[in-house]
């Protein structure tokens, strides 16, 4: 749980970023030298902290956020507030997509909620805070980055992308079979097969997805020979097999850093994977 001064940060950290965050489109458009992509952090100021001073020791110039800030774990305010104030420092170098907690739909009923019971004045503000955050990023005209997947629609191009209409974006998963298929997260929200990722990719010019929104254990994903990879950077379950990892993308590489939770600490493992866009 926040405590009153976190609670009172966070309502000045919005009132200052939402400025920010109005100006910027739906898809963020960049091109950076050294770029940390990490995602669902979900709560864990811990693992958000590790996870920055990794950054810092590998001197990323950049860094992409795929959303699920709140939930699950205990300290969503502080997740925000730090995030924000990352965002505020070098806001053309920090980008914060949206994920589907930051939605009314399950900000209200869950931690984060819980935490801001007395406060809907500030739930309400995050809320109208959440609409402006963009829903997806073009990272140096390769990588499209985003917390669910892509649509699947006919001739669909990342300038269909709308902060109004962001459901499919924020919710879909990748299918293991062609086409669209229906989702157990509910109605309206599909898989997304591999013929529809390699059309999307192709006919955008693009050569890789990275998303987040699907809790695993292994930390990376590979699916469609490379074409998608799912990132989870959040650990919610115990075990020593249980591992996270984030991305740091420079020119036509990235590479893949796994940690994982012993106890009361974060350690990096000595395995990475290089992943070179073909």
């Amino acid at each position: 749980m926040s405590t009153p001064e976190e609670k009172e940060i966070l309502k000045l950290n919005l009132e200052r970023s939402i400025p920010l965050f109005e100006k910027e489109s739906a898809v963020v458009h960049s091109d950076f030298k050294k770029t940390l992509i990490a995602t669902d952090i979900h709560g864990d100021l811990n693992a958000l902290e590790f996870i920055l001073k990794f950054a810092e020791e590998k001197e990323v110039d950049s860094y992409i956020f795929l959303g699920d800030y709140i939930d699950k774990g205990s300290e969503s305010v502080a997740v925000l507030n730090t995030l924000l104030e990352l965002k505020l420092k070098d806001p053309k170098k920090t980008i914060l997509l949206r994920g589907n907690h930051e939605t009314r739909g399950l900000s209200a009923w869950l931690e984060f909620g819980e935490d801001l019971v007395y406060h809907p004045e500030l739930l309400d503000a995050a809320n109208e805070f959440f609409e402006k955050m963009p829903i997806a990023a073009v990272l140096n005209n390769q990588i499209f980055c985003i917390h669910g997947c892509i649509a699947g629609s006919e001739d669909e191009t990342p300038t269909d992308i709308s902060k109004a209409e962001p459901k499919c974006y924020i919710w879909n998963d990748p299918g293991a079979e062609d086409g669209l298929t229906p989702s157990p997260r509910g109605n309206s929200i599909h898989r997304v097969g591999p013929n529809l990722i390699s059309d999307y990719l192709k006919r955008n010019d693009l050569k890789l997805i990275i998303r987040g929104h699907t809790s695993h254990t292994e930390g990376v994903k590979y699916w469609f020979d490379g074409k998608l990879v799912s990132l989870y950077s959040g650990i919610h379950l115990d075990g020593l097999q249980v591992k996270a990892a984030v991305a740091i993308a420079k020119e036509d590489e990235i590479k893949f850093h796994y940690f994982r939770k012993t106890k009361n600490r974060f350690e990096w493992l000595d395995e990475s994977e290089k992943m070179k866009l073909k």
